[in-house]
């Protein structure tokens, strides 16, 4: 087979407000701002450019890291793409992350395995039989080659669990862990989705830089200690269950490009199976960018309260020392270094939240992906400024607490059965605070601006408590003057 699309030259890879870059421009052109794409789409190829930089070179310490610097790093990992160029190819005779075997591989009726169409691009998955198409993005169309290798990265770590992959035998004989329900990428998980965090630099070139690890963070984390760095492209396994396998169910390399499925792309489609079976995270499963609430108790997705309002807590380790309960090892390990070294770094936090239905995991309802960054100024990043961001936190979550009670109180004596009402008003106020929340952060450094800030804040809680709370009756009025609480001098106190 002819060996065709070399992801080290083609472009393919999105990039926010810019054209497509190839594996190549990303480790030389410094002026690409940041990865586009959906969350799952971002994480997947960041963790990708850290397996191909791990692999180039994992420096001893922080000061070898930090004279290697970003454009270091891409001059060695172009070097490394030059030597195994012929690893990278989408098509060929031995295709990137694919497994050619599997277009003589049979179901257990003996039937040729189907080709897939690849689904819709946002999501890491295949459609299911009964999909319902309710408009025209739904529709499955025939994706570019680019998309086609976005979709093989996404699928590896974040692919969704369920019953896509049925009747379709283990390439390893003596492997006998194989269910009617295949398990989901390792990076999403077997509930919900993991909330994934890391950090975010001004180009997608120091962003792979600021995430490097060296030996001695490794060191930290006893099973990667000294990880051989063999990513699944040089060694692919032969099936589930041999030694190549194993190693990469539990090596640090299996963590940024896992191998959770088997594909090989053919025709305008896709051959698709289960790949290797990785453990949850109550079965010892952990990658640094996962977040940890406590020590051993992942932090999933939650729509109603996004990561921003977890800031506090997820630096509380890095900068005072102290556990605020919230804990994520590539911020925990490389913060500090990031504050040390350049002006101003992101922390970025992401993922796709996910429902489980009869062993099947879908993006139903309210189900969406979580994207955001947070931008640090490295000068201010101090205990000072944490403890100030702490008790704004606390003091934003006061004002959300006092006016979902208030609204409450004034439906309850109404008599009106209106308790979505207070879950609104409060949901209203954390969107607004997520708008203002980058303004919020900067103005820590000094309490004249975050004064400013939080009279928006109030007069914003004001207007929601108005507008939910009608005052045109006599009755309405006596309750809406009754329960309306004094965010102002709530404030004051507070600030």
């Amino acid at each position: 087979m002819e060996n065709r699309f070399n992801l080290i030259d083609e472009p393919w890879i999105p990039i926010a407000g810019k054209a497509s870059a190839s594996l190549c421009e990303v480790f030389t052109d410094a002026s690409l701002p940041a990865l586009g794409g959906t969350p799952i789409q971002k994480l997947s190829l960041l963790k990708l450019l850290l397996a191909i930089a791990q692999r180039t070179i994992t420096p001893q310490n922080n000061e070898e890291w930090r004279t290697l610097g970003a454009m270091g790093l891409g001059k060695a990992c172009c070097a490394y793409l030059e030597d195994h160029r012929s690893l990278f190819y989408l098509y060929g005779n031995q295709p990137f992350l694919q497994y050619p075997i599997l277009a003589q591989w049979k179901t257990t009726k003996g039937e040729v395995l189907p080709i897939m169409p690849m689904g819709r691009s946002y999501h890491p998955d295949i459609p299911s039989d009964n999909d319902t198409v309710v408009n025209q993005i739904q529709l499955n169309r025939v994706p570019d080659d680019a998309q086609r290798a976005l979709f093989i990265i996404s699928v590896m770590n974040y692919s969704l669990g369920g019953k896509r992959v049925a009747e379709i035998p283990a390439l390893s004989s003596s492997f006998e862990n194989k269910g009617k329900n295949a398990k989901p990428g390792p990076s999403l998980g077997n509930y919900t989705g993991y909330l994934q965090s890391c950090l975010w630099g001004r180009s997608v070139l120091e962003t792979v830089w600021l995430n490097l690890m060296t030996r001695w963070e490794l060191s930290m984390i006893p099973q990667w200690a000294h990880d051989e760095m063999i990513p699944p492209w040089e060694e692919m396994p032969k099936g589930e269950d041999d030694e190549i396998a194993r190693r990469l169910a539990v090596g640090f390399m299996g963590t940024l490009v896992g191998l959770s499925r088997f594909v090989l792309l053919q025709g305008d489609g896709i051959l698709y199976a289960e790949g290797l079976q990785y453990p949850s995270h109550k079965e010892g499963w952990t990658e640094p960018f996962m977040v940890f609430r406590g020590e051993r108790q992942a932090k999933f997705l939650e729509m109603g309260k996004k990561p921003w309002r977890d800031l506090d807590a997820l630096l509380s380790l890095s900068l005072v020392n102290i556990d605020r309960g919230v804990s994520c090892q590539q911020i925990q390990l490389l913060l500090l270094r990031a504050r040390n070294s350049i002006p101003c770094f992101g922390v970025y936090s992401g993922g796709l939240k996910v429902r489980g239905s009869m062993g099947d995991q879908s993006v139903k309802q309210t189900d969406d992906f979580i994207d955001s960054v947070v931008w640090l100024d490295s000068a201010i990043l101090g205990e000072g400024w944490f403890l100030t961001l702490e008790a704004e936190m606390k003091w934003l979550e006061k004002t959300a607490f006092d006016l979902k009670t208030s609204v409450f109180k004034y439906y309850k004596e109404l008599r009106k059965q209106k308790i979505l009402q207070c879950e609104l008003a409060e949901s209203d106020l954390w969107s607004y605070c997520e708008r203002r929340f980058q303004t919020i952060v900067d103005g820590c450094r000094k309490p004249e601006l975050l004064q400013g800030i939080n009279l928006e804040v109030v007069r914003q809680a004001e207007y929601l408590y108005d507008t939910y709370c009608s005052k045109e009756t006599a009755r309405q009025l006596v309750l809406w003057v009754k329960h309306r609480p004094n965010f102002f001098i709530e404030s004051k106190k507070e600030v």
